[in-house]
């Protein structure tokens, strides 16, 4: 299995998917160029989602946005289940216009992804909206786009109605080694463009370099130093279509040599930094 796992691809304007099989290996962390709406309908003891180390109760939509950090590790052996609507971040944006893409900001942030507990109700809802999304293929249609706007039309309204206390709640119940991964990955984060080693971060935490390297892999499922690669060529691949040249986007998210940066950037998209320009700058629709 590869170290690390960037979905950077996604063309389509939309895709509805309902999934349920049995957990084998979790899916190393990484990121889209696309939103994801995440309906957990299992228990996920470890959980990264943006700048947090957490677990999760079946029942709570992730609102994820393009270019956030994330990874799921479910049970072993149990039964995964989940539905999940990937958009393209471009189309979504041209298909509202300006006025209409602003009111769906918190989209937008990729530190920021949103997790909502949801009640029975709220859950019946929504799967009978996926369902419907689902059953009407993958084919282009005005039923196809209305059971889809349906589906954010409801979301929105959800997202109007939460408190931000019951997020901070879910963040609040790490304990133990979760609670400091967690506060690791905040750390990293925060010196994200520095030249940090592991021997740092656990003298940071007062840990001892094994065991903050055996706890990190645990809970992210990759090591910290892949995790930082991650993070620097995700915000690379940002700086790409925000128009940054690549002398500076190697500067800007810390790589000491043009070469070390190519050669790092190509490894984890599969493709050159003037390759993924041209390949995701716009969409056509």
């Amino acid at each position: 299995m590869r170290e690390n796992v960037v979905y950077s691809g996604f063309h389509e304007m939309f895709e509805a998917a309902y999934k349920k099989e049995k957990a084998r290996f979790p899916m190393p962390p990484h990121t889209h160029n696309a939103i994801e709406i995440f309906l957990n309908l299992s228990e996920l003891p470890s959980v990264l989602m943006g700048g947090n180390v957490l677990s999760l109760q079946p029942n709570v939509l992730l609102l994820i946005p393009s270019y956030c950090i994330h990874q799921m590790t479910p049970v072993e052996n149990s039964i995964y289940e989940r539905y999940i609507l990937t958009i393209n971040t471009s189309w979504l944006e041209s298909a509202l216009g300006e006025q209409g893409s602003k009111e769906y900001d918190y989209f937008k942030d990729s530190d920021k992804p949103l997790m909502i507990p949801l009640t029975e109700k709220q859950k019946k809802e929504i799967i009978e909206k996926m369902e419907r999304l689902i059953q009407c293929g993958s084919t282009t249609s005005f039923l196809r786009l209305n059971c889809f706007f349906e589906v954010m039309s409801w979301l929105h309204q959800l997202v109007g109605t939460v408190n931000e206390e019951v997020a901070e709640h879910i963040r609040e119940q790490l304990t133990g080694t979760a609670k400091t991964v967690s506060e690791m990955v905040d750390y990293i984060n925060s010196h994200l463009y520095e030249n940090i080693t592991i021997e740092d971060i656990a003298t940071k935490f007062y840990l001892n370099h094994d065991y903050a390297a055996r706890i990190f892999k645990k809970h992210v499922n990759t090591t910290i130093r892949n995790f930082i690669t991650i993070q620097r060529i995700t915000k690379a691949q940002q700086l790409l279509l925000e128009g940054k040249s690549v002398a500076q986007i190697q500067v800007m998210t810390g790589y000491g040599s043009y070469e070390h940066f190519f050669r790092t950037f190509k490894k984890v998209t599969g493709m050159t930094p003037k390759e993924y320009r041209e390949n995701y700058h716009a969409v056509e629709i």
